[in-house]
């Protein structure tokens, strides 16, 4: 597994303690910033800013990355009119009720123009444009994979929202199709495995921990998402889950050493809020479908051994169980 992870879909990252916990185990945080914003770096918020000054986050410029992805305008588009005439006539709807999203145009490479023709999309005040709320996840969805994939970055992308991680596990073409596709994915949930701060971190309690911590954080998280891949491939579901309870019962002695590191930091709350982690199988899912289709066609141009077009990973944390009091 890649320890470096790319975040979506806003600029601003969160000040949550789902984010904190992302900051802790990955070796490499980044997002996706227009270079307007490495100019003026005021444009971004407080918390990000300072992620940034204590190098926890990189700031990925589209601008400098797209080109190298051979089709990325042109796989975008064959996705947005793969879907049933019904799904766009009821977006162009939404559309015109105002239920959109803001998009920078550094991130758009021409597509802004194109997704107007279809009614997904009209200019905002300069450099923004709106485009329909359902395309723009998507959209970013499939920006932060396609960057994600170049050797000169590889990146994994994450979210907090499983809204935007759902757009690569489904079908575009129906719901009866979409259902026998997702029924060969394995998800897995994983509880109570990485420990972390209830509170999201400064970003210099941050700096301060993984310079003194990091290496043991690393392994553990490099473990964890073996045993993920392992256990997602137990198709007995008995069985799955009394491996689930041995590894979690064999990780006690390595979870209490990161949570005593923690408290002794003087992390108050440091607790075992789950963490929820998506392995999206695609090997052996034939036609690959939907938005993760479009991603391997954005590179089919040129070849990129050192990329599995047909495996992506992504997690998430649920944001309702991290906000809850430590016990």
């Amino acid at each position: 597994m890649r320890n470096k992870v790319l975040y979506f879909p806003y600029i601003n990252v969160p000040n949550s303690s789902w984010f904190t916990r992302i900051l802790l185990y990955w070796d490499e945080v980044g997002a996706i910033v227009p270079y307007e914003f490495i100019e003026v770096p005021e444009k971004l918020d407080e918390h990000t800013r300072s992620l940034v000054q204590e190098c926890l986050v990189k700031q990925v410029l589209p601008q400098e990355h797209i080109y190298n992805i051979p089709s990325f305008r042109d796989s975008f588009l064959k996705y947005i009119n793969s879907l049933k005439n019904k799904v766009i006539k009821r977006r162009r709807m939404s559309f015109r009720k105002v239920q959109n999203s803001k998009i920078h145009i550094e991130k758009m490479d021409g597509l802004e123009y194109e997704l107007k023709d279809i009614g997904l999309a009209k200019e905002g005040d300069y450099p923004w444009w709106f485009i329909e709320e359902n395309t723009a996840w998507e959209f970013m969805a499939y920006l932060a994979a396609t960057l994600g994939k170049l050797p000169d970055l590889q990146l994994d992308p994450i979210s907090d929202d499983i809204r935007h991680l759902q757009n690569f596990l489904y079908s575009s073409r129906s719901e009866k199709l979409a259902h026998k596709k997702i029924s060969n994915l394995r998800l897995e949930i994983l509880e109570d495995i990485f420990p972390s701060p209830q509170k999201p971190l400064k970003a210099f309690e941050i700096s301060i921990f993984k310079e003194k911590h990091g290496d043991k954080l690393k392994a553990f998280r490099n473990r964890v998402e073996k045993e993920i891949i392992d256990i997602a491939d137990i198709e007995n579901k008995e069985l799955r889950k009394r491996r689930l309870a041995l590894f979690k019962d064999e990780s006690r002695d390595a979870i209490k050493e990161i949570i005593d590191a923690m408290k002794s930091s003087g992390f108050k709350g440091s607790t075992l809020s789950k963490f929820g982690s998506i392995i999206s199988s695609i090997p052996g899912v034939s036609p690959i479908f939907g938005l993760a289709k479009a991603v391997c066609d954005a590179f089919k141009k040129q070849n990129f051994q050192t990329i599995d077009p047909c495996f992506i990973y992504a997690a998430y944390a649920q944001k309702e169980i991290l906000s809850q009091d430590a016990t």
